[in-house]
């Protein structure tokens, strides 16, 4: 017997983890406001602020392994990697919250991603990122970026913003994304690049990416 579309339950709206899957399926990056509750994003960010008063970020390189190196030339932000061993309750939040989307991500666009890594960013007034993917040299592993704002009332004359080349073909029409607090940005890591320009205040982000096991070679 045929079902009147009266008689079918109503259709499940999209969860969001599943509107930012969509959009990645779409774009290969996406916006996302209030990824987090005020509440959980200003205790993020209170940790952020506890953990750089305290000395324990250390300065970001450039590569890994034996071929780290710093190069104030390429960036000069600052660094704190999360242990998922060891996680305050905000940052157990935050990982079950990239959980879903990770669950999301595997189900609707079959990335075959299997675990986050994330630390905490600090850029001090005037420090920067430089024009850059998201992979390191020969090693695809990390496969989508994402970057959590915590600042707090973050304005445009603030500077700051992650410039992301949407367009490689048009560079000039490049993506500028202010670090609002609560904001995602998610995007392909080996696909885009993107740089952080300067800010004229302290600017925190928590930033993750999710990882793949890299396939047999050929």
């Amino acid at each position: 017997m045929a079902l009147h579309a009266s008689s079918l339950p109503p259709k499940r709206p999209p969860t969001l983890p599943e509107q930012i899957a969509a959009t990645l399926a779409d774009q290969g990056w996406c916006v996302t406001d209030d990824f987090l509750p005020p509440l959980l994003v200003c205790q993020l960010r209170q940790e952020a602020q506890q953990r750089w008063q305290a000395g324990h970020f250390r300065r970001a390189g450039v590569g890994r392994g034996a071929e780290l190196r710093l190069r104030d030339e390429v960036r000069t932000d600052r660094v704190a990697w999360l242990d998922p061993e060891a996680l305050s309750a905000a940052q157990r939040l935050y990982w079950a919250e990239m959980e879903q989307l990770r669950l999301a991500l595997n189900q609707m666009l079959f990335l075959g991603l299997y675990a986050l890594e994330a630390h905490l960013a600090v850029y001090p007034p005037g420090t920067y990122y430089r024009k850059h993917l998201d992979q390191f040299r020969g090693i695809g592993a990390r496969t989508l970026s994402c970057v959590l704002y915590l600042n707090e009332a973050w304005q445009e004359e603030d500077g700051g913003a992650l410039r992301i080349d949407t367009e490689p073909e048009a560079p000039e029409r490049s993506l500028a994304v202010l670090p609002k607090g609560g904001r995602l940005v998610t995007f392909f890591s080996a696909r885009f690049l993107h740089e952080v320009e300067p800010a004229q205040r302290e600017r925190f982000s928590l930033t993750g990416w999710f990882k793949r096991r890299p396939g047999p070679r050929g």
